[in-house]
């Protein structure tokens, strides 16, 4: 297309002005705010200089500019300042409190030793524990007051110690409360606020885990007039009990009414739709394998149910025909055995679970377990603690899988860990056997302790049991009482065997002519002296 020659040669001689390719046209006030941008300065618009007919250079990219460094000034923050506390130490007490913004810190002596147990307590928390006639009443045993109702700046104003009692009024306490209100604690108490609910009392108290051989050793038993007449033996027994997990009453009244009374002296009956109370007989066309004549593998009972039972007793009223010996095995023993030997194992038994479940046309009944439970103790070099046994074989019903190739190798896992389980429960040296006679009764921990029963001949003879349940809330229950009103016979309860079995290491040793050994045989978890020291 052809320009008009005019217009050539005008802009040739610079008449025009020559404008630079761009992508986007700018409008007049792009190009002021480029060129101000440019040249560090405000143009003014109304100037020739600053005419959008001025020929531009191409413009360089702009960089974002940096915002000022902004000057952030530290000032320490300061700590609070501990209250105004009026201290005083009577009896000759040791000044041995420090007082801090929110807490305090006091030095308890112990009184076998030199040493303290040094406790450190917030102010919120020791209001909390208070159990004067006002916060507790005395004859309810139940607060009158709520833990949310504590200011958050309560303050004492006043710790008064005479090294058995601490005695604290308060600033700011619970609306409702004045100046007269008084807090009163104790040594025991400040050492170990809930005391009874921890040690040998406790479900992650000390056991001793046995093996079949030691059980033949060391099995308790105890008359039917000491164990319901006789506090100090009774608690002899439940030691044992709360330790082994197995006991044996034997001089019963021919009595089917017997187990109740025995079981209620541990605590309430513990009800399901067996019964209060029931009796294992053979019946035919039995719904439960146990009303059979037939062998019965080792088991836990009820482990289709939510809380399955703590306690498990069985009262032997007849056993004339032959077979039907009663077997017993520490399901805590093997799984420590899994735990030191087979870490991968014990792992897989913790995690996967078994379904249990009892299906008839009147109950249906599910539930789900790992085959072990633990109880971390804080401690990274100690193992957890085992805490409690799942396993019923004659009861467990299908599993549901997952989609994928992992549940499949996980169930394989798990079948090889539960085959390594199983035969440490049947080991020969791991079973106690015991043939129950007629005035004869097993209490045992079902949570711990599988039973089992071999086969018996129904036509030479008559067995039957008699069997209940307590629940395991109701045996702990027992077992603070026992310890905070007997002792001398909770503590002491080990003490006779203790001694026969150093006896026979040192009889063992003369015959030989070394020197006794001193190591216990079994397995002990945690202290159980150590308590009593303290």
């Amino acid at each position: 297309m052809s320009r008009p020659l005019g217009l050539f040669l005008r802009r040739s001689r610079g008449a025009l002005p020559s404008f630079t390719a761009c992508r986007r046209p700018y409008s007049v006030g792009q190009i002021q705010q480029e060129a101000t941008t440019a040249t560090g300065s405000t143009a003014d618009p109304s100037s020739s200089t600053a005419s959008p007919l001025t020929p531009q250079q191409p413009q360089q990219p702009q960089q974002p500019q940096q915002p000022e460094a902004s000057i952030v000034r530290r000032v320490p923050q300061r700590k609070p300042l501990p209250p105004a506390v009026d201290l005083e130490f009577e009896n000759g007490a040791a000044a041995n409190i420090d007082v801090y913004a929110r807490s305090f810190k006091i030095r308890l002596p112990r009184p076998v030793s030199k040493r303290t147990w040094d406790r450190r307590y917030d102010f919120v928390h020791l209001r909390d524990c208070c159990s004067c006639p006002r916060c507790l009443d005395p004859h309810s045993k139940q607060r009158n007051f709520r833990t949310s109702d504590i200011p958050q700046d309560i303050v004492p104003t006043s710790m008064k110690w005479d090294g058995k009692e601490l005695v604290v009024r308060w600033k700011n306490d619970i609306p409702g409360f004045d100046e007269s209100h008084v807090s009163t604690y104790s040594h025991d108490f400040l050492r170990a606020p809930v005391s009874y609910a921890v040690g040998s009392t406790s479900q992650t108290r000390s056991r001793y885990m046995w093996k079949g051989t030691a059980m033949k050793k060391m099995q308790h038993w105890i008359s039917y007039d000491d164990y319901m007449n006789d506090d100090e033996k009774f608690a002899k027994a439940m030691r044992h009990l709360s330790t082994l997990g197995l006991i044996f009453i034997k001089d019963i009244p021919e009595s089917r009414e017997m187990v109740e009374k025995i079981a209620t002296r541990m605590g309430p009956l513990r009800n399901s739709f067996y019964g209060s109370t029931w009796d294992v007989k053979s019946i035919p066309q039995a719904k439960n394998v146990a009303y059979t004549n037939q062998f019965l593998g080792f088991h836990m009972d009820l482990m289709y149910m939510n809380d399955p039972p703590g306690f498990q007793l069985l009262h032997c009223l007849k056993n004339s025909c032959d077979g039907g010996e009663s077997l017993f095995v520490d399901g805590f023993h093997a799984a420590r055995i899994i735990q030191n030997r087979y870490p991968l194992y014990f792992e897989t038994l913790q995690n996967f679970k078994l379904n249990y479940e009892y299906i008839h046309q009147d109950q249906m009944y599910h539930n789900s377990w790992p085959v072990i439970e633990t109880h971390s103790n804080n401690k990274p070099s100690q193992p957890p603690q085992i805490t409690r046994v799942n396993y019923s074989p004659p009861f467990q019903g299908p599993l549901r899988s997952t989609p994928g190739d992992t549940w499949g190798r996980n169930l394989r896992n798990f079948t090889k860990a539960l085959s390594r389980f199983a035969k440490e429960l049947e080991a020969p040296h791991n079973v106690f056997e015991l043939k129950l006679n007629p005035g004869e009764c097993v209490i045992f921990e079902n949570r711990r302790v599988l039973h089992a029963r071999k086969s018996f001949d129904t036509t030479a003879g008559e067995r039957w049991l008699a069997g209940a349940y307590v629940d395991e809330d109701a045996v702990l229950s027992k077992f603070r009482v026992l310890r905070r009103d007997q002792p001398d016979a909770w503590f002491g309860a080990f003490e006779e065997y203790h001694r026969a079995q150093a006896a026979e290491r040192e009889e063992a040793a003369a015959q030989e002519g070394n020197q006794p050994e001193t190591a216990q045989e079994g397995v002990q978890e945690g202290t159980t002296m150590e308590e009593r020291k303290e």
